[in-house]
């Protein structure tokens, strides 16, 4: 049976901010998380590059004035404006040229359940960081975009059958309970198209989608999944893996994506590694929880 990673329980969250317009976002987010998860303790962090720093001190210093005193002022003043949630918060101010290695080391200290940023598109940022705590993290990472919506009643949980994305499964049940929403599990196939002119093609298909759904029952009764898990599967055909997820996600209007960091690797699963990192750099439309 998989290693419990339940979400079920008090947590202690890690907001990642940045000064821009994706913290209103993130704090606003998070408010709704509020009534989702059962959150113990919020802690804001914000990390100034120490590069930013030395060529600004001289001048702050003279008015008795630090650049963490108006970051701090700042970050309060966003908090008081965008966070509506009732769980207790602590601000926490660093100054570090390596931001992942700052959350990485306070994620540790605070024990911290999931860390969460923000997955920007227009605003300023790339996912180079967000790839980088995956690799880091020993907690769970949800990135939220620019666009989100506040609601959890569709969860898509991309899966290659390895205990390890049998996590995703565990950590799920927590943001569909208040709503009674679904938690759809997606498979990804692929049969090579060079096989067709030898094999009787339709009868290759059924043979796939029986051994598919025989291959998730037995899944499911090893990892004692919720029996109320819709199975789908899809030939990705030309499409890579990412598309197929992506699509899939826009087309039935999920509302988070939730996957391992990492999976099985042999010749019909999904490489969960691979993908994870894929849909980091390119999901810019739901929330994408990553399961440590």
């Amino acid at each position: 049976m998989t290693k419990n990673v339940s979400l079920d329980k008090e947590l202690s969250l890690m907001v990642a901010l940045d000064l821009t317009q994706m913290d209103a976002i993130l704090l606003r987010y998070v408010s709704f998380l509020s009534r989702v998860w059962k959150i113990k303790h919020l802690y804001f962090t914000h990390n100034i590059k120490q590069s930013q720093l030395y060529n600004l001190y001289e001048d702050f210093l003279k008015d008795d004035i630090t650049i963490e005193d108006i970051v701090g002022r700042e970050l309060e003043r966003s908090i008081k404006e965008n966070y509506a949630g009732t769980a207790p918060h602590t601000l926490l101010i660093s100054s570090d040229n390596y931001t992942e290695s700052v959350l990485t080391e306070l994620a540790k200290e605070y024990k911290i359940d999931v860390v969460v940023t923000g997955n920007k598109d227009e605003l300023q940022g790339t996912g180079a960081l967000s790839q980088k705590l995956v690799r880091m993290l020993q907690s769970n990472l949800l990135l939220v975009p620019e666009e989100t919506k506040h609601h959890l009643n569709k969860v898509l949980i991309p899966t290659d059958f390895s205990a390890d994305s049998a996590k995703s499964f565990l950590a799920a049940k927590s943001l569909v309970e208040s709503s009674k929403g679904e938690v759809v599990a997606l498979h990804v196939y692929n049969i090579p198209s060079f096989f067709f002119p030898y094999i009787d093609t339709q009868k290759a298909i059924d043979k796939t989608k029986k051994h598919l759904h025989l291959k998730f029952q037995q899944f499911s009764k090893k990892h004692r999944l919720a029996e109320n898990v819709r199975f789908q599967h899809i030939d990705r055909e030309e499409l890579s893996v990412v598309e197929v997820i992506e699509q899939q996600a826009e087309n039935e209007n999920f509302d988070i994506i939730v996957l391992s960091a990492r999976g099985g690797n042999n010749i019909t699963s999904l490489f969960i590694g691979s993908i994870t990192n894929d849909l980091l750099l390119r999901n810019r439309n739901m929330p994408l929880l990553v399961i440590i």
